[in-house]
C-alpha cells in the first residue's frame, strides 16, 4: 500500500476543502428531513431543495476526491473518504447550530414546546396521540444534534406533555369506569 512519508501542502488543503463541501451537503440534506417537522426552526426552500441538493454535493464531493486517485492510490484515497464523511458529519452538527439555535434564550424551547401544544392540541387527544404529536413537532434525530443543555430543556418539556397526558387519560378513565 502507498503510504505519503510527508506532508504535501496541496492534500492538506485537499482533505479540508472536502470536510467543508460534506459538511454542507450533510447540513442541505438534513434540512429536507425537517420538512414536516412543525415546530423546528428551518427555511421552507432549503428545505424543498435540501435532498437533492445535499446528495448532489456529497457526490460531487467524492467525485472531486476521485480526481485525485493517481496521487493518493487506493489507500489515502479511503483514508480520505473517511476522514471526510466522519468530520464533515459531525462538523454539520455544529454548522445547524450555528444557523438556528445559538441565539435562543433558556427556557426557549420549553416554552415554545408547551405553548405550541396548549394552542394546537390541548386536551383532545390522548397518549398515543400525543407520542406521534410530539414525534412530528420535534423528531429524536433532531434532539440528539442539539447541545446537551437544550438536549434537556426539550426533553423536559416534552415529558411534562407526556405525563399531562397520562394524568388526562387517567382520569377520563376513572370517570367511565
Amino acid at each position: 500500500m502507498f503510504v505519503y512519508d510527508d506532508i504535501q501542502p496541496h492534500l492538506v488543503f485537499l482533505i479540508m476543502l472536502l470536510i467543508l463541501i460534506w459538511t454542507f451537503g450533510t447540513w442541505l440534506t438534513w434540512q429536507n428531513r425537517k420538512m414536516y417537522c412543525e415546530i423546528i426552526p428551518q427555511y421552507d426552500w432549503v428545505s424543498r431543495i435540501g435532498l437533492i441538493a445535499g446528495t448532489s454535493v456529497m457526490l460531487l464531493d467524492l467525485w472531486f476526491l476521485s480526481l485525485f486517485y493517481s496521487e493518493l492510490r487506493l489507500g489515502m484515497s479511503i483514508l480520505f473518504a473517511f476522514i471526510t464523511v466522519s468530520v464533515g458529519g459531525y462538523l454539520a452538527r455544529y454548522f445547524e447550530w450555528l444557523v438556528f439555535s445559538l441565539e435562543k434564550q433558556e427556557g426557549y424551547w420549553e416554552h415554545l414546546i408547551i405553548e405550541y401544544y396548549k394552542e394546537e392540541y390541548k386536551d383532545g387527544l390522548g397518549p398515543r396521540g400525543v407520542q406521534k404529536m410530539v414525534n412530528s413537532m420535534v423528531p429524536d434525530w433532531w434532539i440528539e444534534l442539539l447541545p446537551t443543555s437544550t438536549r434537556g430543556e426539550i426533553r423536559s418539556a416534552l415529558k411534562k406533555i407526556n405525563s399531562g397526558t397520562e394524568d388526562l387519560a387517567q382520569r377520563r378513565q376513572s370517570k367511565f369506569s
